[in-house]
């Protein structure tokens, strides 16, 4: 008797093809609308939201052999100032990397790179700026675009 009852249980278990497709069938209509309707949806949010890019990088302070082309560079220094340890504290990797931060920071860095870049001149010409607006249009990009050294536990990590 138990061989009967588990076949009727797994006969009741079972999704029957042919039900569904017919109820499928007969809500063709609804289906097919609603399909429309939220692709036509999604065709125009992808054509008017504004876009939002976003980068991130972590830069690191440089090992020896990263710099030592650099001081190759500068070996005529060493014979002409009598403190070396002058010249080894400008080209340490710590002040590299502190120089890089700042000049990357400087306004007229960021200034540059606005006015010379070929995607943030077609957005300068699709938002229509003008001369008079151009400095403001600048100030704000400019004020989105920074560097800040990690903390020095984070730092560690990177560099050893």
């Amino acid at each position: 008797m138990s061989d009967i009852q588990a076949v009727n249980n797994s006969a009741s278990d079972e999704i029957d093809l042919v039900e569904l497709v017919k109820t499928l069938w007969q809500g063709k209509v609804t289906i097919a609308v609603c399909t429309v309707v939220f692709t036509v949806c999604a065709i125009v949010y992808a054509l008017t939201a504004q876009q939002w890019w976003t980068s991130k990088a972590v830069i690191t302070t440089g090992q020896y052999q990263n710099t030592a082309n650099l001081r190759n560079q500068v070996t005529n220094l060493y014979a002409v100032i009598n403190d070396s340890s002058k010249i080894n504290k400008i080209l340490s990797s710590n002040a590299l990397l502190n120089d890089y931060i700042t000049e990357f920071n400087a306004f007229d860095n960021k200034k540059a790179f606005i006015e010379n870049n070929e995607i943030m001149k077609q957005y300068a010409n699709e938002a229509n700026i003008t001369d008079e607006n151009k400095a403001q249009f600048i100030t704000n990009w400019a004020k989105r675009i920074s560097a800040s050294q990690p903390d020095k536990k984070i730092s560690q990590m990177f560099i050893s």
